[in-house]
């Protein structure tokens, strides 16, 4: 029989010995965790990088530029708005992502096919704009990829339309255009319509976006009037 104090060395041993058993399958845990997070596709965060680099930039007056064009296409009756100083007016784009996945469809000449019967113009930087009747910049149309452009006979297997509701004055009537337009050609090509987190675009997230645009011209026009 065992006395007490064998009793107790047994109990503290045993503890002992679980506590190493568990310190070791955390910390196998944590290896685990370490390699499933280094083996993230180089070529996703590449799109990453290059999609928040854009975002970031487009208010910059040497990233593209398209700010700049933007926001001379403000309509008169919104001139005189400091944007600025204006805490209901912040500038936020609506992005719908198409992809192929792997394949390289997306070129100059198949985009430029689908937007024959919309008003367009191709940029010499290397981007498509969609416009109104005036002339006027609607939203833009992206390579969803490095470098961003589609020269020099340029594919991908994927574009961005990329919406400023500050540069128009019917945000709501742009966006469902935009919509449009992207779901004709993911149709067209068997893309998939991606939000700007390349999430699968929902019905519930584009009535988000769309009430998003809806807010922002509320907003627009209650500063007007």
């Amino acid at each position: 029989m065992f006395n007490l104090a064998e009793i107790l060395t047994l109990i503290i041993g045993l503890l002992l010995a679980l506590v190493f058993i568990d310190g070791i399958r955390r910390s196998l845990r944590g290896r685990a965790s370490s390699l499933k997070v280094d083996l993230i596709d180089s070529a996703e965060i590449e799109r990453s990088d290059f999609e928040q680099e854009w975002l970031d930039g487009y208010g910059e007056k040497d990233n593209f530029e398209l700010s700049e064009e933007a926001s001379n296409e403000i309509p008169e009756e919104f001139e005189e708005i400091d944007i600025a100083q204006s805490s209901s007016l912040v500038r936020q784009l609506l992005i719908i992502n198409l992809s192929s996945g792997k394949e390289n469809i997306f070129s100059y000449d198949s985009i430029a096919s689908m937007l024959r019967g919309y008003p367009f113009s191709f940029d010499e930087r290397g981007y498509f704009s969609v416009t109104d009747g005036d002339d006027h910049l609607l939203f833009n149309i992206l390579n969803g990829k490095n470098p961003g452009t589609f020269l020099e006979g340029t594919s991908t297997s994927d574009i961005a339309f990329v919406f400023d509701p500050l540069s128009v004055l019917s945000p709501v009537e742009v966006f469902d255009l935009m919509y449009e337009i992207s779901q004709a050609i993911s149709e067209s090509f068997n893309a998939d319509l991606l939000d700007e987190n390349r999430n699968v675009l929902t019905k519930q997230m584009l009535v988000h976006m769309r009430q998003e645009a809806q807010e922002f011209q509320r907003q627009k026009l209650a500063i007007v009037s």
